[in-house]
């Protein structure tokens, strides 16, 4: 603390009364003289390599020096008003330039209107790892290149700041601008336009003046602040001090209530990952809430105590300050346990959070303080001892600290949220920033199932375990799930031990366990279950699969700006069949190989999925599933929510099943690589399908309003079914290697476009097989025994000829014929054939129509020239059509009847839109009236 005498007190009047010129310049010194004595703490703290760089700072924009650090060329916008090097700055130029001579011309204009540090820099909280923020203030009516080149010349200051062991951070500020609200500058304290007022209010309160115009906020008297523009206006216009002396960054006229809302919700965001940097930050925008609409700014206290005239007896420093207003707060409110965690916070911010923070002697002077601070705050006696074992905690504190550090964060979150009701008016629109300051804190806060809770104390984790315990919930107790314990705990005792965390799955177990900071090489742990046989190498194995994982591409604290968009899923992880051991039945060997569906019983490999998922907004959530059912809704479900574009590269996928791991994943990575292949991006008037084995069924994958689902079928019949299934779009398919490997499907559906109806024969012995895949891929197969090839071709050409000439649908279609033929070593192939049906022997012309009554559909059937109505004949007219028809026929002869053309309503079809229409319904209607027929 500070000793000196009691300056005099300055009073300077409201407009209308005495205001002292000479009382003005005297604030100007004051102010001075307390941000010189805070440089000289600075200085003080810095090692002696360091102190140059605020030595030199002012003099590196003041010109354009070639040897100086900093150098960018002789046309820089520099100059800083009412800046003068002295001899002390002057010799560490030197250092740099042996011959350096300092010679500057006066000028009307300066680029530069002032340098001022902020943050910690400067105050109690100042340790080895604190970084500068420096406020370098230009002019208003710089040109944008001019702008540019001052940047580049401070981002090269930085790399000089950076090669003497301090991390720098400039922020080019126009003081128009941001008084007007414009260009607030987003640092690692701010979020930017969304905290105006309130980064203001810190400016004043942390500000240390290095060089150039002063505050005019410091002239204003702390009874004048609602009243801050008009009494500058007054003091400069009757010319109580020059205008070109001032730069001016606003005042606190009108502080916004959404402000304490967005500054909170910041400040909870920062305290997330950094909990003891910024709970007393937090504290304070609580306080400053509870007192709106008139705050008692903390800076205003600084103004008053330099008004008073005991600046320098007073402990003004920005943090004490902060805790003092806190403490009171927390008092009159009798929150002990918050006001238990303020001191804790203010103590970790004063002594560091670990023992090389502070040299030795600073250490030493900043114990006497905090000593002093708990004896004029009544700290109970064992607070201090206590607080000394923060810095040597383990994970079972650091958790039990984490919930605690959770009530308080969501205590601030209703507060802030109940503010808002109170103050802000239903539905205003708030600002981008505070939109995304709220998902970032609901998507830290939210607990949800699988989802992994990120300890937020856990980089105060310093005592490392050297052994725990993974233990699965005993099979007779009503919860399932895994716990993790410090101790060697065996399932049978685990009831006797509590743990230090519990899950639903081993995966989310161990994800806890590496993303906390638990894992580490030499870490033995006790495994034990019931349900699973984990080797250790297994288990080994896995933890540092994860850790490898998360290490790749997991970020802890994810930038505002991904929040601008819906959460997605960016990485995966995939553990197959973790902790499954041996078995017999997985080392049978077969020429079958798939592990998806392996032998002649078709086995599936595939007995578990444990999955591992990060997204965009820093999430990791686990889950698991069982089966090929589980395996596929995974995948389906990367495919479906994924970032796009989507690669291999996404997703790893691990299994360590003896025997079979490497073939597993090989499989498994082609799987998904084909899906990602067909379903990751749309494809244009397409809907492919994809149709794969899997233990004794078939699986079909198939986009469906932009979702890709799947199903299963039991058997080769249902397959068919699936194929022969009228499709709203053209479809493709594509088969696995083992799907209808001996039937010719596979090889027609290569050849499948779209608006092509294709007909394809297979001649066996006496059998002809008919496979027909229309216009948009639906597939229609018919076996017809003992026939006569040409004669049944002709008749499937008349009647799809039939169909496209009447032009019912949309696009013109095309027909295509082929022949396929079987080689002796089982492979199909096709050949195009030309088929002529013309034909003037043609035995029957059996047309079908019909129209849509109050009765249903009325029928009319022509047999070449005959007409058959249902007026006529009723329900009895296929009869009648069929008695006709036999006529023509010799009593021993028996030949199919086919159907030459249909022309029916929709609702034949059991369609009602015109755009569902496609060739496979009149394909199906056809075969269904000639089984009739040829019964």
């Amino acid at each position: 603390m500070i000793k000196s005498h009691q300056q005099p007190v300055i009073h300077l009047g409201s407009p209308g009364e005495e205001i002292s010129r000479q009382d003005l310049q005297t604030i100007k010194k004051r102010f001075k003289q307390l941000n010189q004595l805070r440089a000289q703490r600075i200085q003080e703290f810095l090692q002696p390599r360091q102190r140059i760089f605020l030595e030199l700072l002012p003099l590196l924009f003041h010109g354009n020096f070639t040897m100086l650090p900093g150098f960018i060329s002789s046309t820089t916008p520099a100059g800083i008003s009412e800046y003068k090097p002295d001899i002390q700055t002057i010799n560490a130029a030197r250092q740099f330039a042996r011959n350096f001579n300092y010679s500057w011309a006066p000028a009307h204009i300066y680029s530069i209107e002032g340098l001022f540090l902020m943050g910690s820099v400067g105050s109690v909280a100042f340790s080895k790892t604190s970084d500068m923020d420096i406020w370098l203030c230009h002019q208003s009516d710089l040109a944008a290149s001019a702008i540019n080149e001052l940047q580049q010349k401070a981002s090269a200051i930085e790399i000089w700041a950076e090669s003497l062991g301090l991390e720098v951070h400039f922020f080019l500020m126009d003081s128009r601008q941001f008084r007007l609200g414009q260009n607030t500058p987003i640092s690692t304290e701010s979020s930017g336009q969304s905290q105006h007022y309130l980064l203001l209010e810190e400016f004043y309160r942390t500000a240390i003046y290095i060089a150039g115009k002063s505050p005019a906020w410091w002239l204003v008297p702390a009874h004048e602040e609602g009243n801050y523009t008009r009494y500058i206006e007054h003091l400069t216009s009757n010319r109580f001090i020059p205008e070109h002396e001032l730069i001016d960054f606003g005042g606190f006229e009108a502080v916004p209530a959404e402000e304490f809302i967005s500054a909170t919700l910041w400040h909870l965001y920062k305290a997330l990952h950094s909990p003891h940097k910024s709970l007393l930050k937090l504290l304070l925008m609580e306080c400053y809430a509870s007192e709106y609409p008139v705050t008692e700014w903390l800076c205003r206290d600084i103004k008053k105590a330099v008004f008073q005239g005991n600046f320098l007896i007073t402990d003004l420093d920005p943090y004490f300050l902060i805790y003092q207003k806190v403490e009171k707060y927390l008092q009159k409110t009798h929150s002990h346990d918050r006001l238990a965690l303020a001191r804790q916070n203010f103590y970790l911010k004063v002594m560091g959070s670990s023992d090389n923070a502070l040299d030795a002697s600073i250490r030493a002077s900043r114990e006497q303080y905090i000593q002093h601070i708990a004896k004029c705050w009544s700290w109970p006696i064992t607070m201090i001892d206590g607080l000394k074992h923060t810095r040597s905690w383990d994970i079972q504190k650091a958790t039990a600290e984490h919930v605690i550090i959770v009530q308080q964060l969501t205590q601030c979150y209703r507060m802030i949220m109940g503010f808002a009701r109170e103050h802000v008016k239903p539905n205003q629109e708030n600002s981008d920033d505070l939109k995304l300051l709220g998902r970032k804190l609901h998507s830290v806060l939210e607990k949800k199932p699988g989802k992994i809770e990120i300890i937020t104390t856990h980089s105060e984790v310093h005592s490392k375990e050297n052994a725990l315990s993974i233990v699965e919930n005993s099979p007779i107790g009503t919860n399932s799930g895994w716990a993790l314990y410090l101790k060697y705990v065996q399932t049978a005792t685990a009831k006797d031990f509590e743990p230090i965390q519990k899950c639903r799955t081993l995966i989310e177990t161990l994800c806890w366990l590496v993303i906390n900071g638990l894992y580490h090489k030499h870490l033995l742990i006790n495994f034990s279950s019931h349900s699973l046989n984990m080797s250790d190498p297994e288990l080994r194995s896995i933890l540092r699969q994860i850790n490898l994982f998360l290490t790749q591409n997991f970020i802890f604290d994810a930038p505002l700006d991904v929040y601008q968009s819906q959460k997605t899923p960016l990485h995966s992880m995939i553990l197959i069949n973790m902790g499954i051991s041996d078995n017999e039945r997985l080392c049978v060997m077969s020429e079958r190989s798939d592990p998806l569906s392996y032998g002649v019983t078709r086995q599936c490999f595939i007995q578990t999925i444990s999955r591992v998922s990060l997204s965009s907004w820093s999430e990791i959530t686990t889950s698991h599933e069982n089966g090929l059912d589980g395996l596929f809704k995974c995948l389906s479900d990367i495919i479906n929510t994924n970032q796009k574009p989507l690669s291999l590269s996404n997703v790893k996928f691990v299994c360590h099943t003896p025997n079979r791991a490497r073939d597993i994943v090989f499989r498994v990575e082609v799987l998904f690589s084909i899906l990602v292949k067909l379903f990751s991006t749309p494809q244009h008037n397409l809907s492919p399908r994809y149709i794969l084995p899997g233990g004794t069924s078939f699986y079909v994958f198939q986009s469906v309003n932009k979702t890709l689902n799947y199903k299963a079928l039991a058997s080769e019949k249902l397959l068919l079914n699936e194929l022969a299934r009228p499709q709203e779009q053209f479809s493709t398919l594509h088969f696995d290697r083992a799907v209808l490997e001996n039937t010719p499907i596979p090889l027609i559906y290569s050849l499948n476009r779209p608006q092509v109806i294709q007909l394809f024969y297979y001649e066996y012995n006496a059998d002809i097989s008919v496979y027909i895949v229309d216009e948009k891929g639906a597939l229609y197969t018919q076996l017809h025994s003992k026939a006569s090839a040409n004669h049944l071709l002709k008749q499937y050409a008349i009647f799809l000829e039939s169909i496209i000439s009447r032009a019912l649908f949309e696009n013109f279609l095309s027909l295509e014929y082929y022949a396929i033929e079987k080689s002796p070593d089982g492979i199909f192939s096709s050949n195009p054939v030309q088929l002529n049906t013309s034909s003037s022997n043609q035995e029957l012309n059996l047309r079908i129509t019909g129209e849509d009554t109050d009765k249903g559909i009325s029928y009319t059937i022509y047999c070449n020239e005959k007409e058959f109505s249902s007026l006529d004949h009723g329900n009895q007219i296929f009869y009648a059509a069929y008695q006709h028809i036999l006529q023509f026929r010799n009593a021993n002869s028996h030949y199919p009847i086919h159907i030459t053309d249909i022309d029916l309503p929709l609702s034949a079809f059991r369609i009602d839109n015109p755009e569902q229409l496609q060739t496979i319904h009149y394909l199906n209607y056809k075969q269904k009236i000639e089984d009739k027929f040829n019964v």
